[in-house]
């Protein structure tokens, strides 16, 4: 009778440690302990997951490919591709989508945006930025210390000079790249352009007391 008895509690400790074993398998499979919680996962790399930090910067090919389709006849902002992608490289890139601020970013999307209205938006994505893409006179004092260094330097290389001296340029007609004479801010800002592929030629045509803008 004992050994039966005996025998009977052996069974059961061993049913019951199968059980047990049964169950902790089944709180493995169902994300028991044993399974990576949030803590234990790798945090990974944010750029990865789209941060904005990665956000691409502007092609200045794509700018002046989309501002010469768009920007035509009454609307021309640039003479010709080499003087587009010479001030493209003068202004600071911001990235793509930036609708606003002093950047090729800015000017692509007006760009692009002036497909649907040439003459609303040619003006926001040429040269100057026209109070959208920064103040007219903040692009071209811009374009000019960037352009205009060392002999052909003008407004004694500094901004501050520049803008206080552009703020005095008349601002009529407004800008259009086949304004290259006359004592105004159009015409200082086409040659600003010009000024970007050909610094030797252009850079004085920009100053206050211009021999070409008079």
């Amino acid at each position: 009778m004992a050994t039966i008895s005996t025998r009977l509690g052996f069974a059961a400790l061993v049913l019951g440690s199968l059980a047990f074993a049964a169950a902790c398998g089944d709180d493995e499979d169902n994300g028991g302990t044993d399974a990576p919680t949030a803590i234990d996962a790798p945090a990974g790399d944010p750029d990865a997951a789209g941060n904005p930090d990665g956000a691409a910067a502007p092609s200045c090919t794509d700018y002046c490919t989309t501002i010469a389709a768009n920007c035509t006849a009454a609307n021309l902002m640039y003479a010709n591709n080499t003087e587009c992608m010479a001030t493209c490289q003068m202004l600071p890139p911001g990235t793509v989508g930036m609708m606003a601020t002093n950047t090729v970013g800015c000017r692509l999307y007006h760009a692009g945006a002036a497909a649907g209205n040439a003459n609303l938006h040619c003006r926001h994505a040429g040269p100057g930025g026209d109070g959208a893409c920064g103040a007219n006179c903040e692009g071209f004092c811009t374009i000019v210390l960037a352009s205009c260094t060392g002999g052909n330097e003008q407004f004694s290389g500094s901004m501050a000079t520049c803008m206080s001296e552009c703020a005095q340029f008349a601002t009529t007609p407004d800008y259009v790249a086949t304004e290259t004479t006359g004592d105004t801010f159009a015409c200082r800002l086409y040659h600003a352009t010009a000024a970007a592929a050909a610094p030797v030629t252009h850079c004085s045509h920009v100053a206050t007391n211009s021999p070409t803008c008079q």
